[in-house]
C-alpha cells in the first residue's frame, strides 16, 4: 500500500550509472555474463580460488543450495496482487542467479511467503520454519510478528518496511533506507516551484491503519517544517473502501487545498481522481510516493490524474537506454519471467536481491544470519545502477530524488520541475529533514 523511499550518500550521483569497464555493453551479455548493471559476477559457481562455498552453516543453507523467501500481500482477497511485481521479480532473479551457479555454487531456492494482508505473523512462521533469509519484499502490516522474526535468527534484506516497528527492527538492512527519524522532502519543496503558494494549503488522505497513520504524521511533521500549511487531513476504510469519494473531494474543495498527498495505493487515487473529476476540481499539485510509479495506474487512472507527479529515487523506466542498470532489470523479467509485473516495487526488490547476493558471496562457506547483515551494511548502493546512492549501513535515507509526471497514460521524467543537480537527480542537502514529533516512542 505505501512504500516510503529514500537514498542517499554524500558525494554526488552519476547521471548515468555507467557498466563496469570489464562488463559487457548490452542487458543480454551483461545478463548471459552473470553481471547486473555496474556489477560483475553477481552469482556464479565458485570463489576466485575456484572453490564453491559449503557446509550446512544455518537455517535454509546446505552444501547446494539457500533456501530464501520473498514476502508480499498478492494474495489478499481485498487487494488482489497486492505487491506480486515484488515476488515476480524475486522469481525472474533467483533464475538468472541458478543459471550461473547461484551463490558460489548453492543454488537459491525460492519460497513464496504471502502474508495475504493479514497473515503477516503466519507467513513469518513459515520463514522461520525453512529459510534462511527474507529478501526483496514487504508487506502492509509488517509490525504483527511480535518480534518473532528477530528471535528465530531469521534475517531480512528488505524490498521495504513500513511500520515504524519493523523500519527499527534489529537484523534487517534496507537497500533503500527508510527510518523512522529522517524523511526526504525535495518533492515536497518541489511545490512551491510547480504552484507558489500551495504547500500553504496542503491536504493529505490516509487509510484508517496504524502503518499509513505513522507515515501521514511524518508527512505532515515535514510539511510544516518547509513552512507549509496542512489545511485538510482525512482518513478513509482501507478494508471496506470508499463508495462515494465526493464528500472528500467536496471537503477538499470547501478547505481550499492546492496541494494533496494520498498514503495508500493507486486503486484509491484512481478512484479519488474520478470524483474530481465529477466535481471539476483538482488541486494545484497532487505528489504521491513511488509506489504509484505503476501501469496499471497510468494505463487506467491516467486519464483523470490532472497535476499529478510521482516522487522518486529510481532511474526512470522509460530512459532505460540512458542506464545500463534499469536496461538489464527489463532484460532480466523479459528474458526470466516474462509473465510478471513489470514496476517500481519490482525494482527495488531487485536491489535487494542484487545486496543479498554480494552480502551471501562475501560470507562464502561461513553463511550465517549475521555475516549476511554484517556485510550487507555497505555505505554506498545503488542496485548496479538501479536507483541514486543509498547508505544501507547507516541506514541513512539521501536528499536525492526526482519527478515523474502522468501524462495521459504515461509516466513522463519531468526535469524542469525536478532540477536536478546531479545528472536526473536532485540531491540537494536541504532534501533531507530530521523528524521530531512524528517519531513513535
Amino acid at each position: 500500500m505505501l512504500v516510503v523511499a529514500g537514498c542517499g550518500r554524500s558525494d554526488k550521483p552519476p547521471a548515468a550509472a555507467p557498466a563496469s569497464s570489464s562488463a559487457p555493453a548490452t542487458s543480454q551479455s551483461r545478463l548471459d555474463s552473470g553481471s547486473f548493471g555496474d556489477l560483475t559476477n553477481v552469482c556464479q559457481k565458485a570463489d576466485a580460488s575456484g572453490k564453491p562455498a559449503s557446509g550446512a552453516t544455518a537455517r535454509g543453507v546446505t552444501d547446494t543450495e539457500i533456501h530464501v523467501g520473498t514476502l508480499t500481500d498478492k494474495g489478499s482477497t481485498i487487494r488482489a496482487g497486492l505487491d506480486k511485481e515484488m515476488f515476480d521479480a524475486a522469481v525472474a532473479f533467483t533464475t538468472w542467479c541458478n543459471s550461473h551457479g547461484g551463490i558460489l555454487g548453492r543454488k537459491l531456492v525460492l519460497d513464496d511467503l504471502d502474508a495475504k494482508l493479514f497473515n503477516y505473523n503466519d507467513a513469518i512462521t513459515k520463514g522461520c520454519t525453512d529459510d534462511f533469509a527474507l529478501v526483496g519484499g514487504g508487506a502492509v502490516f509488517d509490525d504483527a510478528d511480535n518480534g518473532q522474526r528477530v528471535q528465530c535468527n531469521l534475517p531480512n534484506i528488505a524490498g521495504f518496511a513500513t511500520s515504524p516497528t519493523a523500519r527499527r527492527a534489529d537484523l534487517q538492512v534496507q537497500p533503500v533506507p527508510n527510518p523512522v527519524d529522517k524523511l526526504p522532502v525535495g518533492s515536497y519543496r518541489a511545490i512551491n516551484g510547480i504552484a507558489p503558494d500551495a504547500l500553504q494549503h496542503f491536504g493529505i488522505i490516509t487509510g484508517n491503519v496504524a502503518t499509513t497513520q505513522a507515515v501521514r504524521d511524518q508527512d505532515v511533521e515535514a510539511i510544516e517544517q518547509l513552512g507549509g500549511t496542512v489545511v485538510y487531513s482525512s482518513e478513509f476504510d482501507v478494508v471496506g473502501g470508499v463508495s462515494n469519494w465526493a464528500p472528500f473531494v467536496d471537503d477538499m474543495k470547501n478547505k481550499g487545498v492546492k496541494a494533496f498527498d494520498m498514503v495508500a495505493d493507486p486503486q484509491f487515487l484512481q478512484q479519488i481522481q474520478s470524483a474530481m473529476v465529477t466535481a471539476n476540481y483538482f488541486p494545484d499539485v497532487t505528489m504521491v510516493n513511488t509506489n504509484y510509479y505503476d501501469t496499471l495506474y497510468a494505463q487506467e487512472g491516467g486519464a483523470n490524474a490532472k497535476n499529478t507527479y510521482i516522487r522518486s529515487s529510481f532511474f526512470p523506466l522509460e530512459l532505460s537506454d540512458q542506464n545500463p542498470g534499469t536496461a538489464d532489470y527489463l532484460a532480466l523479467m523479459k528474458q526470466f519471467n516474462p509473465s510478471g509485473k513489470v514496476a517500481q516495487l519490482g525494482i527495488q526488490g531487485t536491489s535487494a536481491w542484487l545486496l543479498f547476493a554480494q552480502a551471501a558471496q562475501a560470507c562464502g562457506s561461513q553463511l550465517t544470519a549475521q555475516c549476511l547483515i554484517d556485510k550487507a551494511k555497505v555505505s554506498t548502493w545503488t542496485g548496479g545502477g538501479l536507483h541514486a546512492p543509498t547508505s544501507p549501513g547507516p541506514n541513512t535515507p539521501s536528499p536525492c530524488f526526482l519527478l515523474m509526471k502522468v501524462d495521459g497514460t504515461k509516466f513522463v521524467y519531468d526535469e524542469t520541475d525536478t532540477k536536478p543537480t546531479d545528472g536526473k537527480f536532485n540531491c540537494d542537502p536541504a532534501n533531507l529533514v530530521t523528524l521530531t514529533k512524528s517519531v513513535p516512542k
